[in-house]
């Protein structure tokens, strides 16, 4: 579709030039092509010309150097600035305009210049507009020897032209605004054919994992190798708190500082514009004052990046101000206390100073973000993970080996283990050490939290674990020995034997279902910190386990009201049961 010259597009496009933006981006932003770009390049510059302006000051105003520039001005110079190719030589109007106003009647005047008379009144009903700008029409109809009726004529005539022209600049204005959004948002998300395939790659991706595909089948669905699913993974974890996000609506966002650029060189009223985006007109104005440059241009973008970085107001962090709140902090990680124990300890300890009030998500970033948040980074070995960067955990498919026979699934164990509303049901699991030749009993009860660990340095065959786990439930009463919930590991194929020995019920988890067994899944992680993974468990003594099992049993507990498993479960020792399950 052909673009006038006082379209918006036209002006948008005109606007971008004399910022600096260059000939293609500035197309493209306006949604043209470059070749109609240099066209309302060379009318604006023949516009400028017929101003009075010389060709270096053309080319200033116009905020564009080109090689086209020497063609234009040459057309300027020849006078065919913008003339019609059926349009006649300017000399052949001057004959007829020597003619008619001399007394020649029209026809007359058009054939002593070699023209049609349908030609010539064009020329006489043009030369009757340009008059009537400064003359009245009665007036004008007598110098140019027109009948009263032809001059009423062409009066009405005009003014029809001069509404219509009006209408349809007042309509190409209000179309231009209603495109401003558009605009505004093609400028946001400025990607191109590739980058938004990859994009929408990624998002497909991430609804997968989302949804519980492991990496490796959601690359395969996608087409793409498991390297790019590793580094979307990757980047995602590495990213640091605080990024910018979507706007809150209190501010003004980049779209809608996009739009308001756009309704500026469209030459729209702040009052419009405050309308368009459903603004207060002072809002606008507030933000132009802001942020216009040197030269009173307002540019979007670094109004952006300015807007953002002040509304940061970047403070001292907490950990780095406060040397009494860290020196607690960094003493309870000695001990090995995780983020949350530490600030639930806080909390209690320190009622009345809130100082020292402090949030779990507040130690983790100061441990695992590049940024000086107040801790060492020689503290992260103290973390349950020991990782010193942050990472998501990734579901990833495990394989299928021996099977145990004749078990009872946990669909089966009574309703009252979920809701922990009686002590005795516990959770059970091996930790294995490298080549799964050494490896450790943990067991944990789901009520009090109370943890059990035993060293097996030699083998963990069935006969070695029911052993253990008969020994350490040796010394229990009844009614705290209830339930014991297990994987579906070889290591428990004689628990047939082990219920009869302990007098325990044996429930068994569904496979590649850890979550079913969260509480000792919880310990194992705890237990780590302590026989990190890939270390040689068989080195460890009995009194040394029994030491880092009290340590864990006196932590104190967010979910117990940072109370200790062991005071509990003594509690529950002592107390003496209705019915022993």
């Amino acid at each position: 579709m052909y673009q006038q010259f006082d379209s918006p597009a036209c002006r948008r496009f005109l606007a971008l030039i004399r910022e600096g933006r260059g000939l293609k981006p500035s197309a493209r932003a306006a949604g043209i092509g470059k070749e109609t770009g240099y066209r309302w390049l060379r009318d604006e510059y023949l516009r400028l010309r017929d101003e009075g302006l010389d060709h270096a000051a053309a080319q200033a105003g116009l905020g564009f150097v080109s090689g086209r520039a020497r063609e234009w001005n040459e057309r300027f110079l020849e006078g065919s600035n913008g003339r019609h190719h059926f349009q006649v030589e300017p000399a052949v109007e001057e004959a007829f305009w020597s003619a008619y106003l001399g007394g020649a009647v029209l026809k007359a005047a058009a054939a002593a210049a070699g023209v049609n008379q349908s030609t010539a009144y064009r020329w006489l009903y043009g030369r009757f507009v340009s008059l009537r700008t400064g003359l009245p029409a009665a007036r004008v109809g007598r110098d140019l020897r027109l009948s009263p009726a032809t001059a009423a004529a062409w009066e009405a005539r005009r003014t029809r032209q001069l509404a219509a022209e009006k209408a349809r600049l007042r309509q190409v204005h209000l179309d231009g605004i209603r495109q401003s959004r558009l605009v505004a948002e093609r400028a946001a998300r400025p990607l191109s054919a590739a980058q938004a395939r990859r994009a929408l790659r990624e998002t497909r991706y991430w609804e997968l994992v989302n949804a519980g595909v492991s990496n490796a089948r959601a690359c395969r669905m996608l087409g793409m190798s498991r390297n790019i699913g590793t580094r979307l993974r990757n980047r995602r974890a590495a990213q640091p708190p605080g990024q910018a996000g979507p706007s809150s609506g209190r501010y003004l966002s980049l779209p809608e500082r996009l739009q308001i650029a756009d309704l500026l060189r469209l030459g729209c009223s702040l009052r419009r514009i405050g309308l368009e985006l459903g603004r207060a007109p002072s809002t606008i104005k507030r933000e132009l004052d802001r942020h216009r440059d040197g030269q009173g241009r307002y540019l979007p973008h670094t109004a952006d990046d300015d807007a953002r970085r002040r509304r940061r107001r970047p403070r001292e962090r907490k950990l780095k101000a406060n040397r009494r709140l860290r020196a607690l902090v960094q003493r309870k990680l000695n001990r090995n206390w995780s983020p949350e124990q530490i600030c639930g300890w806080l909390a209690l300890r320190f009622p009345a100073e809130p100082d020292l009030r402090l949030c779990p998500e507040t130690i983790y970033r100061a441990l695992l973000f590049n940024d000086d948040g107040g801790l060492d980074k020689k503290y992260c070995p103290r973390l349950r993970t020991g990782r010193k960067i942050r990472r998501h955990r990734w579901r990833s498919g495990s394989g299928h080996g021996a099977t145990v026979q004749d078990m009872t699934m946990i669909g089966r164990r009574p309703p009252e283990v979920e809701t922990n509303a009686e002590a005795g049901h516990w959770e059970g699991d091996l930790i294995l050490g490298p080549g799964s030749v050494s490896a450790m009993v943990t067991l944990r009860e789901r009520k009090t939290h109370y943890g059990i660990i035993i060293n097996l340095p030699a083998d963990h065959t069935a006969a070695t674990t029911n052993q253990a786990i008969t020994a350490a439930f040796a010394a229990l009463p009844a009614h705290l020995k209830r339930t014991l919930t297990w994987d579906q590991g070889v290591e428990m194929s004689r628990h047939r034997e082990l219920a009869a020995a302990t007098g325990t019920r044996i429930y068994f988890a569904e496979r590649s279902s850890p979550w079913q067994r969260g509480a000792n899944e919880n310990f194992n992680g705890l237990a780590r910190q302590y026989f990190p993974k890939g270390t040689d468990l068989s080195v460890h003594s009995e009194d040394h386990v029994r030491r880092v099992c009290t340590e864990l049993n006196t932590r104190p507990r967010k979910s117990l009201g940072y109370l200790t498993p062991q005071a509990l479960f003594r509690a529950e020792k002592k107390r003496i049961p209705t019915t022993a399950r």
